[in-house]
């Protein structure tokens, strides 16, 4: 009689979700990923390092590839502008963007992660001292001559204004289509993705009034289509 332990896949093995690299991996198909990946730690034609496949989970931290002085760089840009995502205790699992980290492979992911922040701070104060040398004091301490070459149409901002009055709900008997001509609730605003009968024919308008001159159109042929029906 089977027992349980014979549907279960020998070890050694990876869970499925693993992320990390399997050599030979790649040129595998038809079992499931436990089976694929256990019978790849015993496949003498696959090339593999003298590495460990899995790092040593037991400290987060690892001195030998970051010194104590990068760690608290990378984390003072925190106070310094309120950004606090990127520090040294990001977790395996966030899918979120990580400067440089795309660069790196091989190690876990905190201490990918980790190096990426370390080399994008470098980058980012290199880059600024390099400004800082190009900029000419005179430009800092000059005068700005700017002037608006534009005057506020007053006329123009009145009309846009009217266009968006407050007015009071349509009861919910009503329809937007056949209501009477003039009737301020008579349009769609901006961002109404439904049809809009004879919109299509309106041009030259923001949506508000296209849409209010498109639905007068269109209850006025359905008027004079009812009435020839008649």
């Amino acid at each position: 009689m089977s027992s349980f332990q014979d549907i279960l896949t020998a070890q050694p093995h990876h869970v499925s979700g693993y992320t990390g690299f399997v050599p030979g991996y790649i040129t595998c198909f038809g079992q499931s990923y436990g089976r694929t990946t256990h019978g790849l730690f015993f496949d003498r034609t696959v090339k593999r390092s003298n590495v460990p496949v899995l790092n040593d989970l037991s400290k987060f931290y690892d001195e030998q590839f970051i010194t104590p002085e990068e760690r608290d760089l990378i984390n003072e840009r925190c106070k310094k502008t309120q950004n606090c995502k990127y520090t040294t205790d990001i977790l395996p699992g966030y899918g979120g963007y990580v400067p440089q980290y795309h660069f790196l492979c091989g190690k876990k992911y905190s201490i990918d992660t980790t190096k990426g922040l370390n080399n994008f701070v470098k980058i980012q104060e290199l880059s600024s001292r390099e400004l800082d040398n190009k900029i000419v004091p005179d430009v800092l301490h000059s005068e700005n001559k700017y002037t608006h070459p534009f005057n506020k149409d007053f006329e123009a901002e009145e009309l846009f204004k009217e266009q968006y009055t407050k007015t009071v709900p349509i009861p919910p008997t009503d329809t937007i289509y056949f209501l009477e001509n003039g009737n301020p609730h008579k349009k769609f605003m901006a961002g109404y993705a439904g049809h809009v009968p004879n919109l299509m024919f309106e041009f030259g308008q923001p949506y508000t009034p296209s849409t209010e001159n498109a639905l007068n159109v269109f209850t006025d042929e359905y008027k004079k289509h009812k009435l020839f029906m008649h």
